[in-house]
């Protein structure tokens, strides 16, 4: 209990909050899961990170599955500059099916929407960008996968 209240005060007296800013407790309560909708899942092989060409994480983007509506769903969320209306994308193509691309400036995250993949290759992606739109950070997979419904 003594080292927990020394360490608050020596947080307290150096300006560092305990608590989480209210973008990051606004962003980690977006899933893919709520994101895409009730039925999705995550896929083998579905998540990638959303990373700068220096390594910085900005975020993760992950394909989703509803085995049920044989529907697939991108969703692309920010974990750098959430709260911030940044450049933020989502890509999803269905080999001999569709392609979905959603790209807008966001706080949180962006969607491709549903599309028909059942039994059907994809290849995802997710990208975001920091305010000034200089650096890009992008995740995803550019080749054909996830090819069993």
């Amino acid at each position: 209990m003594l080292t927990r209240t020394v360490v608050a005060a020596a947080l307290a007296a150096a300006g560092v909050a305990a608590v989480p800013s209210s973008a990051y407790a606004a962003s980690a309560a977006y899933t893919p899961e709520r994101i895409c909708g009730p039925g999705f899942h995550r896929v083998q092989d579905g998540h990638r990170a959303m990373t700068t060409r220096d390594g910085a994480v900005f975020g993760h983007v992950y394909l989703m599955y509803s085995k049920s509506a044989g529907k697939n769903c991108v969703a692309a969320i920010k974990s750098a500059y959430a709260g911030a209306k940044t450049v933020t994308g989502a890509y999803l193509e269905v080999k001999g099916g569709g392609r979905s691309e959603d790209v807008q400036r966001y706080q949180y995250f962006a969607e491709t929407g549903h599309l028909n993949g059942s039994w059907k290759c994809v290849k995802y992606a997710g990208w975001t960008r920091d305010p000034d739109n200089r650096v890009e950070a992008w995740g995803g997979r550019k080749s054909w996968g996830n090819c069993r419904g």
